[in-house]
């Protein structure tokens, strides 16, 4: 009797115990389905984050670039000298540089003969 009683609880025990695994392996998929979830939705966070910050950058650099071209045309009339300036010092630098460059080429075309222009 006292056998029998020993055996049924180790079967218990045994039951218990894989029972105990089972939930513990289920929890650790689960968990690792949120970390990957997680992780997921971060490297897609800082994928448009970074988009979005080189868009911000490129722009005023890339209408730059457009003036530019306008200006070695001496078709100044066609770059807008009262846009705002950008917020990233370097390329506001370039910015008031190209301007005050504006401003001379006006100045000095006048005094230009017509065959230069």
């Amino acid at each position: 009797y006292i056998l029998g009683s020993i055996d049924a609880k180790v079967d218990e025990t045994r039951l218990g115990i894989t029972a105990a695994e089972n939930k513990v392996d289920d929890n650790l998929r689960n968990a690792r389905a949120v970390l990957y979830g997680c992780v997921a939705a971060v490297a897609v966070g800082l994928t448009v984050l970074s988009i979005v910050l080189v868009l911000r950058i490129i722009e005023p650099i890339v209408m730059l670039e457009r003036e530019m071209a306008a200006v070695a045309l001496m078709r100044l009339e066609e770059v807008n000298v009262h846009k705002p300036l950008s917020a990233l010092e370097e390329v506001r630098l370039m910015q008031m540089s190209f301007l005050q460059m504006i401003r001379n080429l006006v100045e000095y075309r006048n005094y230009m003969p017509a065959s230069v222009l």
